[in-house]
């Protein structure tokens, strides 16, 4: 019997917020599917020096993704770049877009996008899982039900929240979407609300950010992604954090707490278990 860690963690309850891949840009490179094996970065489709920039671009806040081109079209499939809405992009950027040019030109203009994990070779909750939410939410854009167009991706980040997704522009990454209510979650996310039940996090903003963002919004208390959301640890309380929302002030409790968790499910079926620390939103108050 296959055992599945995203069923193992979605069972746990883990808190999710703060998990999300920060990054001041994505980059999703057109690679059939096909090539991706167990890791994106192999030399079945990329040189040596593309790998090594792709590596290396990391440190400069740039994250690197492939994804499976639409199969038939005539023009050459386009680099797609996302950065944080309001953002310069970052400097290092237009370099390895350089570097990749003769893999098909960078998107003019960014769309709205929901970039899904299907990356089964490394994974096969992302196979299970992320190849179902990819069709559902292809069916709901060809019906013209979201405005989110759909892409099959490689590895996001976090096989157990499989599956996961992020949705452009405004960048917000969310785990277990198989389990969500996929076109009411589109539909919030199109309105500029986040869905706190089932986020990671913004992936264009700081861990912190991330974790007070979805706290605020699960109680009711602060819900615009278009709003940008400052946040400042208390200097002499490591409980303690201030918010600022445009106009609006918050007080946020947080607290620290160890998590147990398989990390994949090759680390499931052997029994090796990983331990981490993460920050909580306790809650938060007006003031």
């Amino acid at each position: 019997m296959l055992s599945f860690c995203s069923r193992t963690a979605l069972a746990s309850h883990e808190g999710l917020a703060g998990t999300a891949v920060r990054g001041e840009a994505y980059v999703f490179l057109p690679v059939p599917k096909r090539l991706w094996h167990s890791s994106e970065l192999n030399t079945s489709w990329a040189s040596r020096p593309e790998l090594d920039a792709i590596r290396a671009v990391r440190k400069a806040g740039i994250v690197a993704r492939l994804y499976n081109p639409p199969q038939g079209q005539a023009e050459p499939a386009p680099v797609l770049v996302h950065v944080s809405p309001g953002r310069p992009r970052p400097p290092a950027l237009e370099d390895f877009l350089a570097l990749f040019v003769n893999r098909g030109p960078a998107e003019a203009s960014p769309r709205s996008r929901l970039a899904v994990c299907t990356h089964g070779t490394r994974d096969r909750c992302c196979a299970k899982w992320g190849f179902a939410v990819w069709r559902e939410a292809k069916r709901l854009y060809d019906a013209g039900l979201s405005p989110f167009e759909p892409i099959e991706c490689s590895h996001l980040g976090g096989d157990r929240f499989a599956a996961t997704g992020v949705l452009f522009p405004g960048g917000s990454m969310y785990a277990h979407l198989d389990s969500a209510d996929l076109a009411t979650l589109l539909a919030a996310e199109a309105k500029g609300r986040i869905v706190p039940e089932h986020y990671r996090g913004g992936v264009f903003e700081p861990q912190l950010v991330q974790i007070v963002r979805a706290g605020l919004a699960r109680e009711g208390l602060f819900n615009d992604l278009a709003a940008p959301l400052a946040v400042e640890p208390d200097p002499g309380r490591k409980d303690l954090a201030h918010a600022l929302a445009g106009d609006a002030r918050f007080a946020v409790s947080l607290a620290e707490v160890k998590l147990a968790f398989y990390g994949s499910c090759e680390d499931l079926a052997h029994h090796r278990l990983s331990t981490a620390r993460r920050t909580v939103y306790v809650g938060g108050r007006a003031v």
